[in-house]
């Protein structure tokens, strides 16, 4: 929900974060959070001042749903056997984990930001 703010005032306004609070009823503390994990992906930024608050770093066109659900999911790694480094390489069921995982990311990075602000995601 707070990228999808970001992206309807995408590039003109910053969004303060007593608005985004609101509007997305979380927290300062967890928005914090939030912006900090999106942030370290470089899809948000901050600024400061009397106009501060956070933007998109890039359109929204150019971000993917993928991006923004990984930065905030632990990069979706469901399970043990898709981790890099896992445990369980020779495990039955690796296989289809993995393929699980590569097909969910797939569908996510197939979808933009600006396609979910647009509506054109809907059912």
């Amino acid at each position: 929900m707070a990228c999808h703010v970001l992206g309807k005032n995408y590039p003109d306004n910053a969004v303060s974060a007593s608005t985004l609070e609101n509007y997305i009823s979380v927290s300062g503390k967890y928005l914090e959070k939030i912006m900090r994990m999106l942030a370290g992906r470089n899809i948000v930024s901050a600024s400061r001042g009397a106009s501060g608050g956070y933007f998109l770093t890039r359109a929204p066109e150019e971000i993917t749903i993928g991006e923004i659900v990984r930065a905030l999911e632990d990069d979706m790694k469901i399970i043990e056997c898709v981790k890099d480094g896992g445990k369980c390489k020779c495990c039955p069921s690796a296989g289809v984990w993995k393929k699980l995982y590569d097909s969910i990311n797939s569908v996510l990075d197939s979808m933009t930001l600006k396609q979910m602000i647009d509506g054109e995601l809907q059912r």
